[in-house]
């Protein structure tokens, strides 16, 4: 199985510094609520370091006042009242950093979401055609809370990693200079030297995130079809390849969080040394009468656990950082694809002088710039073709003609290597996407049905139209008596995909949405091909509803579709081989006259109705 990376670029091939510089631009408007974050995170383990100072140093302080027989309670309650005034800060300071930090997290994550569907918009179908659907979701969900622990546990870590220490040390400093010395390599080693060993020994984990996207689309794959694998018994096989690829992500997997268990390890080993070394060198001290032994010593002991504990969360995060910058690079990889075709326009509003269409010594070839997925077959030579505004033309033809590619060229989801394609007198190029996008209705055999109500489908054509335009586009579309019999009338789920509807309705449903679009050229492209012949009687007479005073190209394999097309062009190897109207191609007796021939039985059995 080719890999997802190599199918659609991947990853985006920044350096480690670039992937994080992308990723904290998108911080910038949360910028003043990261700093609080991050400063109540080193007022929060500071005030713990405090904390645990004071209580490991009050033993001692007592001790130091106390006199035999009496019990100071002034000393008990003075450190009473510092224990609980520091212990209100670190909760206080505890709540607003958890509060920010995710804050910021979760709403950079809707905004990635966000910007990662805008930059996906510009690529379809064109360059997501290479993006396997349970890949395409594995980077929209999985990544993106991948990137999460970036902003919520792993800025403020390193910052609390680097300061925390810093003021620790400072206040070692003024117990005894020597202690810096002491502790700073272990901190150092702590924040530094086992991050860069987890580097070396887990490998960047490129490898394993891009196998989990072949598996995600594997599985995606196989729950779509478990209709026909059970039908066919290849449920074991199936579950065969699904072990086979899973198992070639698994050695990544087991590289990487490895290496994490390593870490985790060591540093555990580093903290306890380091600890053990600051309580070795206090009793040298001590004995030697440079610091109070019963106050001095279990206070120090006591803060630089604080500090062992700020590097160490930054290390046991390390791993997370990791997958991080990986889900950011693939959700990057994505984002950076060059569209397959450029909104170059300058007028943003232009409207074309009659929805006439024209195709000018047009050349095509599917992902010709692309090795890995091109055809090495032009679908267009030299091709041309004139549609006049208002006419109803036909295509039909051998399948792998070119039929929908005419309709995928029109509506610039893919642009020709050479020629011209118009509408009216207006290259396509000259209008702004979304102007082109409002010249054309398509209803199409796979017309996607969203998981919504009918009425919200329906919508599609027009986001802002009224309910009486939804009803009167439903009724064009002979929707409207079956949705006002229904117990919740236009509210009634559609189901995902359409599920909840026949395939009729769903037609019916894809008719409306065009109607109510109003736009001058209908696309209908095989709109009744997965229909029964019964079904497609009525959704042809709201097809011809749709299609009354307008430029109407139909693409269809029934001949009994379009034999009342004013014009019907039977397209072969890429060119117009005949013309004419359906008496007049009868009468030439070419390759319409024999298709024609073969469905006369369906013909008839139509025309009966």
């Amino acid at each position: 199985m080719r890999a997802i990376a190599e199918d659609v670029g991947g990853l985006s091939q920044g350096s480690n510094a670039e992937i994080i510089r992308r990723l904290l631009r998108y911080m910038r408007p949360f910028n003043g609520i990261m700093v609080v974050s991050l400063v109540t995170r080193v007022i929060k383990f500071l005030s713990q370091a405090a904390l645990l100072g004071i209580a490991a140093a009050s033993v001692g302080i007592y001790v130091e006042s106390s006199q035999p027989g009496t019990v100071n309670w002034d000393v008990i309650w003075q450190q009473v009242r510092w224990i609980a005034l520091v212990g209100t800060i670190v909760g206080f300071a505890s709540y607003i950093e958890n509060y920010t930090g995710h804050y910021v997290a979760f709403r950079i994550l809707a905004e990635f979401r966000d910007k990662f569907y805008y930059a996906m918009l510009p690529l379809a179908p064109a360059r997501t055609a290479k993006l396997q659907s349970g890949d395409a979701v594995s980077r929209v969900m999985t990544d993106c809370e991948r990137v999460e622990p970036f902003y919520a546990h792993t800025i403020a870590p390193a910052v609390s990693a680097i300061f925390v220490p810093i003021f620790i040390l400072a206040w070692c400093w003024t117990v005894h200079p020597s202690f810096v010395w002491v502790l700073a390599p272990f901190y150092l080693a702590m924040t530094v030297v086992l991050p860069w060993l987890v580097g070396k020994l887990g490998g960047d984990g490129v490898r394993y995130r891009e196998q989990l996207g072949v598996v995600n689309a594997f599985v995606a794959d196989s729950i779509q079809g478990v209709r026909d694998t059970v039908a066919f018994g290849y449920e074991k096989e199936r579950a065969r390849s699904l072990w086979n690829i899973g198992a070639t992500m698994q050695a990544g997997q087991d590289k990487l969080y490895g290496a994490d268990a390593t870490q985790k390890a060591l540093s555990e080993i580093f903290c306890t040394v380091g600890i053990l070394a600051a309580a070795w060198w206090g009793v040298e001290l001590a004995l030697q009468g440079a610091i109070r032994p019963l106050i001095d010593l279990p206070a120090i002991i006591a803060v630089s656990v604080v500090g062992f504990y700020t590097s160490q969360g930054l290390a046991n995060n390390y791993t997370d950082f990791r997958v991080s910058l990986i889900a950011a690079r693939r959700l990057f990889g994505m984002m950076d694809q060059p569209p397959a075709v450029r909104d170059q326009a300058r007028d943003r509003e232009v409207s074309a002088s009659e929805p006439a269409l024209s195709f000018r010594d047009v050349h095509f070839e599917y992902d010709a710039d692309d090795e890995a997925w091109s055809r090495k077959k032009k679908v267009f030579d030299h091709f041309s073709l004139d549609i006049p505004a208002g006419r109803r033309v036909a295509l039909v033809g051998p399948s792998g003609t070119g039929k929908s590619t005419i309709v995928n060229l029109l509506l610039r989801q893919w642009d020709p290597q050479a020629g011209d394609i118009r509408i009216g007198n207006r290259r396509l190029a000259d209008f702004p996407l979304h102007e082109l996008q409002r010249q054309f209705a398509v209803v199409s055999q796979r017309s996607y049905i969203f998981n919504e109500t009918v009425r919200e489908n329906i919508r599609m054509g027009q986001y802002d139209a009224t309910q009486e335009e939804i009803e009167e586009a439903a009724k064009k579309a002979g929707l409207h008596d079956w949705l006002v019999a229904q117990p919740k009338g236009y509210d009634t789920p559609a189901g995902e995909r359409g599920t909840s509807l026949s395939g009729g309705q769903r037609q019916r449903v894809a008719i409306a949405r065009a109607i109510l679009k109003n736009s001058p050229v209908v696309l209908l492209d095989e709109a009744t091909s997965s229909l029964d012949v019964e079904t497609e009687q009525g959704v042809m007479q709201a097809l011809r509803r749709l299609c009354e005073g307008r430029t109407t190209l139909t693409i269809a394999h029934r001949l009994s579709t379009i034999v009342d097309s004013d014009e019907i062009l039977v397209m072969i190897e890429g060119r117009i081989a005949e013309r004419g109207t359906h008496e007049q191609l009868m009468e030439l007796g070419g390759w319409y006259a024999r298709m024609f021939a073969i469905q006369q039985d369906e013909v008839d059995a139509t025309l009966k109705h």
